[in-house]
């Protein structure tokens, strides 16, 4: 029997990919989705989020695409940048497919002028381009945050014709920082703080009942243990009380207590 199963959840309430349906609104969350919806609605050019890994800087990311295709006047895209060994042609080819254009084997200077017609032509019919990059930390080449640059500088009648989201750990900042006129761009800068005690509590709360399970699934003690296990970490939350419900079954426990939050600390190697 899978725990799903034997709780009575709908879904699958703490997977580890990022699910924008499971967003939990609390204060740390919050705060960064309603700042960067502001540089996005203002048209500004540049929005900053930082963070710790895992600490939901990519479900950020994805429910901001959620909340603009709700729109008809947004075209949104996301770049996930896996790895660091790339230059300004390789980004500048990755930015034109992702707004639907097929270079084959043209030029950087041939893609930057069809990408500025796109985005002029999307303006003409009312549509502001938004792209967010996640895992921007991996953008080690200077010349990329150049060419970032001179992306931003595409503007007409008052309004920029894309504004970009940089996501990644904070060493992205100091690269930035080295560029001094990409750093004027910047409107806001966020940094996504661990969840506090009571944010985990409710982050957990949410997820289990979004997924239809009972509301008191976990007791007290569980959850001061999922918070000193996780440190407030949404991804690690995740994998605590993933293992957790399976513990449960196992030991066919309705309610998953501190015995068994302890197990799991164990056994994934937080427990000091």
């Amino acid at each position: 029997m899978n725990y799903e199963t034997f709780y009575g959840f709908e879904r699958e309430p703490f997977a580890d990919i990022p699910d924008p349906e499971l967003f939990y609104s609390g204060p740390e969350h919050t705060r960064a989705l309603v700042k960067l919806l502001h540089v996005v609605k203002k048209g500004r050019a540049l929005g900053v989020l930082t963070g710790d890994v895992g600490c939901g800087k990519t479900t950020i990311a994805r429910r901001i695409l959620a909340e603009l295709g709700k729109e008809d006047n947004y075209r949104s895209g996301l770049i996930i940048l896996t790895h660091p060994d790339f230059g300004p042609e390789w980004f500048t080819r990755k930015l034109g497919e992702l707004l639907g254009l097929n270079f084959n084997s043209s030029g950087r200077t041939e893609m930057v002028t069809r990408i500025t017609k796109k985005l002029y032509s999307r303006y003409e019919n009312g549509k502001q381009t938004v792209i967010l990059i996640d895992e921007a930390n991996n953008i080690t080449n200077p010349e990329v945050y150049e060419e970032i640059r001179g992306f931003l500088n595409l503007e007409l009648e008052y309004r920029r014709l894309i504004t970009i989201i940089l996501s990644g750990m904070q060493e992205m900042l100091d690269r930035i920082e080295n560029n001094t006129s990409l750093r004027q761009r910047i409107s806001t800068v966020v940094d996504l703080s661990p969840l506090n005690i009571n944010s985990t509590k409710e982050y957990v709360k949410y997820r289990v009942e979004q997924a239809g399970g009972r509301e008191e699934l976990f007791d007290e003690e569980a959850y001061r243990l999922i918070f000193e296990f996780s440190r407030g970490i949404p991804r690690t939350i995740n994998v605590i009380c993933d293992n957790a419900l399976l513990e449960g079954v196992l030991l066919k426990k309705k309610v998953v207590g501190g015995l068994i939050l302890n197990r799991v600390g164990e056994e994934l190697l937080l427990k000091e």
